[in-house]
């Protein structure tokens, strides 16, 4: 019996060595194993503080008024300009006996710099622009001519975004354009005659407000004539009645200014120049402070790692610097793709930048958005299909901005720490 199990096995040995023979080795030898390694990196970033020149302020849904001091990016200040429709199509009938009571502009508030209960005062004053002003593309370096011809004035406390506010208008500006409807003057028949005469209004804080406040524009920025009119009915009794114009359809902008001397900023004087000899970096909306990285370093990642697999790829910003009370950072920040000039690259009315992951690389519909968490006070996102683009030679770039996504209808941003910025690959190779 004993042979015959000997046999047995030797003749199972032989069918097993002809198996392999034929169909290739089972791959059980510890010479023949290529065990997957898996691996982290981080990638080194070189950094800069950049102050673009081209950030528009036209025609969104709000323009900046206001002031606020002794902020990390400097003494901030903004005033706003918005045309006026005439409504002509609108005007009803007046008589010499129906009277002008009063005038007054109604406007809503939809942004705070500082969101808590205190500095929410706006003093704001209205003056006549004094130049024409065209539909055109402003940013917020523009400024229209402001004449010394104040139209309207009120002190304000802003208790929410819900409530509509109102100042008074200066009554003889208003008469004018009351007796002027009434008359068939042609200045107010039609809305490029009524731009000759009234361009628009230059709205500004007067003093000291500690904030920056958002002001409505389009339907929900009115300018309302309270009227009254005898009835006919030999009652003596008079309807009260109203003529509206609106900004509707009319040209709107802010002009926004920081002043950094006494900041770790002062060293930024000029636009579109990488400042990179800096101890702190820097993101701010509104006046358009980014920070820009050079990703260079992606290309020895490439090279050391010939072969790799990018399984994860992520960025990560922060945490950012302790923000006064009340005052929030942007809640979402892109990464726009730039060059030496320093400027945004637009192709097609967007503004290039790194896309989400799963998106063709070379999109520009999707782009990446690294989000808020206030618990750590850190930005993250993933940048998997880039880092894989790159590695893989298909896509390259390697200098982008740090860009709030709400750069045009925000001034809030937030200070960095040099190292709070991170790059980091998880990769596998075959050992």
């Amino acid at each position: 019996m004993a042979k015959i199990r000997i046999y047995g096995a030797l003749l199972l040995s032989l069918i097993i060595f002809n198996s392999c023979e034929e169909k290739g080795d089972f791959g059980l030898s510890s010479d023949d194993v290529e065990p997957i390694e898996f691996n982290s990196e981080n990638i080194s970033l070189s950094t800069g503080i950049v102050w673009l020149d081209s950030i528009n302020s036209a025609n969104l849904s709000r323009i900046f008024v206001g002031e606020h001091s002794g902020s990390d990016f400097g003494d901030m200040t903004a005033k706003g300009y918005i045309g006026l429709d005439l409504n002509e199509n609108s005007h009803p009938v007046l008589t010499a006996d129906d009277i002008l009571d009063s005038v007054k502009i109604n406007f809503g508030i939809n942004f705070l710099y500082d969101t808590s209960a205190v500095n929410r005062a706006l003093n704001l004053r209205a003056y006549k622009i004094g130049e024409a002003f065209p539909s055109d593309r402003y940013i917020t370096r523009s400024e229209l001519i402001q004449s010394n011809e104040l139209i309207a004035s009120g002190d304000v406390q802003i208790d929410n975004f819900d409530s509509v506010y109102s100042i008074d208008a200066e009554l003889s500006w208003a008469q004018e354009i009351f007796d002027g409807i009434r008359d068939d003057n042609a200045t107010f028949d039609t809305q490029t005659a009524f731009d000759a005469f009234f361009p628009g209004f230059v709205l500004r804080h007067e003093g000291s407000s500690e904030n920056i406040f958002g002001i409505n524009t389009g339907a929900n920025f009115e300018v309302v004539f309270y009227y009254s009119v005898p009835l006919t009915d030999g009652s003596g009794n008079i309807a009260n009645r109203t003529i509206t114009m609106t900004g509707v359809a009319q040209p709107s902008f802010h002009h926004f200014t920081s002043d950094r001397s006494a900041t770790n900023f002062a060293f930024v004087q000029e636009t579109s120049v990488e400042y990179n000899q800096v101890s702190q970096l820097v993101v701010q909306s509104g006046i358009g402070l980014v920070t820009k990285l050079d990703l260079s370093d992606l290309e020895r990642f490439a090279n050391v790692n010939d072969g790799a697999i990018v399984n994860l790829a992520e960025m990560t910003i922060g945490p950012i610097g302790e923000l006064p009370a009340g005052v929030s950072p942007p809640t979402t920040l892109l990464l726009l793709i730039t060059d030496d000039r320093n400027t945004v690259i637009s192709d097609g009315g967007a503004l290039r930048a790194i896309q989400e992951d799963g998106v063709n690389i070379i999109s520009q519909n999707f782009p990446l958005q690294l989000r808020y968490n206030e618990t750590d006070r850190t930005y993250t996102a993933s940048i998997t299909s880039y880092v894989r683009a790159y590695l893989n030679d298909v896509f390259r770039r390697n200098d982008v901005f740090i860009y709030p996504a709400n750069m045009n209808l925000s001034t809030n941003g937030f200070t960095l720490e040099l190292d709070n910025l991170e790059i980091k690959i998880f990769f596998s190779q075959l050992r």
